[in-house]
């Protein structure tokens, strides 16, 4: 039975989120079931939870880390070389570094570590094998190695091959976080826009038989299971992390719930498919690699085309009328461009609901998560994520008014 309105919760004193008593997280998960995975995700962010928040690292900790886990890879024998931090990104630690294998040529490669508590609740064994696999398709970095549960690293992560490029022009007039309404300029928008499609179509298409596992688990065709295993990995993390009540959560869930589509393709999902997410070089305009896929599945292709073409991920061309989903494509043309490459069809209810779907998740990250995690003092990325609550207003207003045409 899915509930279509909130979680009973046990009790006044089981309520306080910093601390989410059992009660509430056996209250939330049985309200509002996910897939195997996903609860796995939302678990282990609840139980570091309790551990101690974010305090600074010395980069030798996390040398320390990776050759401790290489040795117990690879051998003992390796060597890591300049090791340095890297910025960017609104929920990882990142560490680029060279590993010289024994026999082997040197590396370069990057250490991706989460925070004792991250923006996405992630399950890193889904994004490395999920990684591994979209390889044969797409540009995206090696993944030889991972951390899954903090082992040998203070923390879990994920160890990728570093690739060259760019989110963004340097000369770029946009002063947003990378990703937020990025302008690349009439020049690369054409073979940034080709890449974008044919890359999606490519995903899409990738049989997923290879790619299913415990980790990777695929909902079935000709049911609602996975838009409400989405659907309900937000419901979740809303209820256990927000800090106040918000009414409109409360409508667009139910709606979302009663109104589930069915599912007529097993696709992987990248379900952060957007500008600001993939790496490209500026002197010929292509893209050179995929990037964070921590929030990927198996699923409805029409989650990754809800949510590229969002407004927050766009900007108007300088004709001032027409909108340009990523910076790079008007949406009718990246909906025509995709149905070409792909062969696959596009079903405007289901991908109505999916951007409705998309508007709600974005409240669950800014006004609850990015919250709660910034309160507690999680990450250390908590001045960005503080930043990312002023878009709530804006946020809420578009949940409001696409609810608005539906209902």
């Amino acid at each position: 039975m899915v509930s279509t309105g909130r979680a009973e919760l046990p009790g006044p004193e089981d309520a306080d989120r910093d601390r989410p008593s059992d009660a509430l997280q056996t209250a939330v998960r049985e309200s509002f079931p996910t897939d195997p995975a996903g609860q796995q995700a939302i678990d282990q962010k609840l139980h570091r939870r309790g551990g101690p928040g974010w305090t600074p690292l010395a980069l030798s900790r996390l040398v320390d880390g990776v050759r401790a886990l290489l040795d117990e890879r690879v051998g003992a024998g390796c060597e890591i070389r300049e090791p340095r931090w890297l910025t960017g990104g609104a929920s990882k630690i990142q560490m680029a570094f060279t590993v010289v294998l024994p026999g082997q040529q040197p590396r370069r490669m990057l250490l991706r570590m989460d925070p004792p508590e991250t923006l996405n609740a992630t399950n890193k064994s889904t994004e490395f094998e999920v990684l591994r696999a979209v390889g044969a398709v797409l540009p995206v970095p090696e993944a030889p190695w991972m951390d899954a549960t903090g082992e040998f690293l203070p923390e879990p992560a994920l160890i990728c091959g570093f690739v060259d490029g760019v989110t963004k022009p340097a000369l770029t007039s946009t002063g947003q976080v990378t990703g937020l309404g990025t302008n690349f300029g009439a020049s690369l928008r054409p073979s940034l826009g080709a890449d974008f499609v044919t890359h999606l179509a490519a995903l899409h298409t990738l049989p997923v038989t290879g790619v299913q596992s415990p980790a990777v688990v695929a909902p079935r065709t000709g049911t609602s299971e996975s838009a409400l295993w989405r659907l309900n990995f937000e419901r979740q993390l809303w209820e256990l992390d927000r800090g106040e009540d918000v009414p409109l959560m409360d409508v667009a869930g139910g709606w979302l719930a009663r109104t589930a589509p069915v599912l007529d393709r097993v696709s992987v999902v990248h379900g952060d498919y957007r500008s600001g997410n993939f790496l490209f070089d500026e002197a010929c305009g292509r893209i050179t690699a995929w990037l964070d896929w921590e929030s990927c599945h198996l699923g409805d292709r029409h989650a990754d085309l809800a949510y590229c073409t969002q407004p927050l991920y766009g900007h108007y061309a300088e004709d001032g009328e027409t909108f340009l989903a990523g910076g790079l494509l008007p949406v009718p043309d990246l909906l025509r461009m995709y149905e070409e490459a792909s062969g696959l069809s596009i079903d405007p209810v289901r991908l109505g609901w999916y951007s409705i779907l998309c508007s709600y998740s974005a409240v669950v990250k800014t006004l609850a998560t990015s919250y709660r995690v910034a309160r507690l003092g999680r990450s250390h990325q908590d001045v960005l994520l503080a930043r990312l609550e002023g878009t709530v207003p804006v946020l809420l207003q578009q949940l409001s008014t696409k609810l608005e045409e539906v209902l």
